[in-house]
């Protein structure tokens, strides 16, 4: 039977976007050519494969596919889904309905003596406010389309679980039924969608001003639309004042960051910021970045690490969504050292590998690491070590210090500081030259994307190549942190 011609005009995403903001709804549907551009960073989290549905199928086995070909096919998967139903199966995996106006595709239909349980998947480690609505959606559009919903649930990923061989589905997620809370909302979730509907009709763009909502629950994709106006070096540029605060200035008239009150502006977090956007370049704390940087004892390397977090546990003994080390660089300040020292593995590594690393590193009385350690406490577990190797490890962090310090204190303040999370943004930020890494891996998501895959075992791409363009990324963020020492040692002279 051919499908129907598709009537919805929302989904479940485009339902959830316009709760955020009706505006980012509007511009989706009617200027979608506004949109913003998406960076690598964005587009190697689209890119992100998990296991995580294919596992949650597990727990009702025996099921069929009802998803379409393609998106534009929701009419056809539709049908299918209503065939299956009638033809008695009792698991249907993707099954789509259609009501009102809006079209869902529920990741696990299942029917037993209650009747039809709904379940949906969602690769996070709690139920959200957001998901509380997604479900309620879908309740509506199937209770609308005549079917009877004895439950929904909602899987989602038990972080208390550890891998103990072969992944048990059973163990690795929790189920929980959101019915009372789902029954609850069916009213509110009827009105919400008219409303959409109207706004989606609308011949102009609701006149709704930016606010938190343009970063929560997702950072909206028209930004760049919606922000233009905001002058640079105003409130929103400002690094450690709350969000919440930063739109109670804007909404009051005091959009650029000089305009706060002198009396409102902390010494260190704010003042300092507002003196370098009047100055136009950095304001520096001399005392205090000479006090930081009077901790380095010679010999001092500058020492890095990648990992990955993959949500499904690969490895024994590893929880979702733990850190697992992959990538370490060792890299001297002496003028000798030219070239980093790189330690790079699919996994983590092995023990004759971990003990070459700390050596290697202990050669050195003060150890710089930008930002967190790795987790040391997973990888001597891994390899089995005794008290003298963890003896080496605390020796290790009593010499390490933290180079984002004087960055994060504001020891060092510059216009444009609120994204500073990484030297190479650091760098450009005080227009430094950056050193860019050879290869397509630009970023440290994108390295640890191209690693998961490695250790799953489904990179298409050469294994050998693969790892050679995650060093050549390391390579130059050690490279770029060694540029940071020498900077700051420049500043703090200066």
């Amino acid at each position: 039977m051919p499908a129907k011609k598709l009537s919805a005009v929302l989904s479940k995403s485009t339902f959830i976007r316009g709760l955020q903001c009706q505006k980012s709804l509007y511009l989706h549907k009617k200027r979608p050519f506004l949109r913003d551009r998406l960076s690598p960073e964005q587009l190697a989290k689209f890119s992100r494969g998990t296991n995580v549905g294919v596992y949650a199928q597990e727990l009702f086995p025996g099921g069929v596919d009802a998803s379409p070909a393609t998106h534009f096919q929701m009419a056809a998967s539709v049908v299918k889904t209503r065939e299956l139903m009638d033809a008695g199966q009792k698991v249907i995996y993707e099954a789509a309905f259609e009501h009102a106006g809006v079209i869902i595709a529920l990741d696990i239909l299942v029917k037993d003596e209650a009747g039809w349980k709904a379940i949906e998947v969602k690769s996070s480690k709690a139920i959200s406010e957001t998901y509380l609505w997604d479900a309620s959606l879908q309740y509506f559009v199937m209770k609308g389309s005549g079917i009877e919903i004895s439950d929904f649930s909602l899987a989602y990923i038990n972080t208390a679980f550890v891998r103990k061989g072969p992944i048990n589905p059973a163990e690795l997620f929790k189920i929980e039924s959101v019915l009372p809370v789902v029954l609850g909302r069916q009213e509110q979730v009827g009105r919400k969608i008219e409303k959409l509907k109207e706004v989606i009709e609308l011949k102009n763009s609701p006149p709704i001003p930016i606010g938190p909502q343009c970063h929560k629950p997702y950072p909206c994709d028209f930004i760049g639309h919606c922000w233009k106006n905001v002058p640079a070096g105003s409130v929103f540029d400002l690094k450690g004042l709350d969000e919440a605060q930063k739109f109670k200035y804007f909404e009051s008239g005091i959009i650029k960051a000089e305009d706060i009150p002198e009396t409102e502006l902390d010494e260190k977090t704010i003042a300092r910021q507002v003196k370098s956007m009047a100055m136009g370049q950095a304001a520096v704390a001399s005392k205090d970045l000479k006090a930081f940087l009077d901790q380095i004892k010679m010999p001092a390397a500058v020492f890095s690490w990648l990992d990955f977090i993959p949500a499904m546990p690969i490895f024994e003994d590893t929880r979702p969504y733990q850190s697992v080390p992959y990538s370490f660089a060792l890299k001297g300040l002496e003028a000798s050292e030219n070239q980093a020292v790189l330690f790079t593995t699919p996994a983590f590594p092995e023990r004759e590998m971990l003990e070459e690393i700390i050596d290697a590193v202990l050669g050195f009385e003060t150890i710089l690491i930008f930002g967190p350690q790795p987790d040391w406490d997973f990888l001597l577990k891994n390899v089995g070590a005794e008290q003298a190797l963890q003896k080496k490890v605390e020796l290790l962090l009593a010499r390490s210090i933290d180079l984002s310090q004087p960055f994060n204190d504001y020891s060092i303040a510059w216009p444009g500081m609120r994204h500073a999370d990484s030297p190479e943004v650091i760098l450009a930020g005080l227009h430094q030259p950056v050193l860019k890494p050879a290869g397509k891996i630009k970023t440290r998501l994108e390295a640890a994307l191209a690693i998961e895959k490695l250790a799953l075992g489904n990179h298409n791409d050469d294994f050998d190549k693969v790892l050679r363009e995650v060093e050549a990324f390391h390579s130059a963020r050690v490279s770029n942190t060694v540029k940071l020492v020498e900077l700051a040692r420049k500043m703090a002279e200066a």
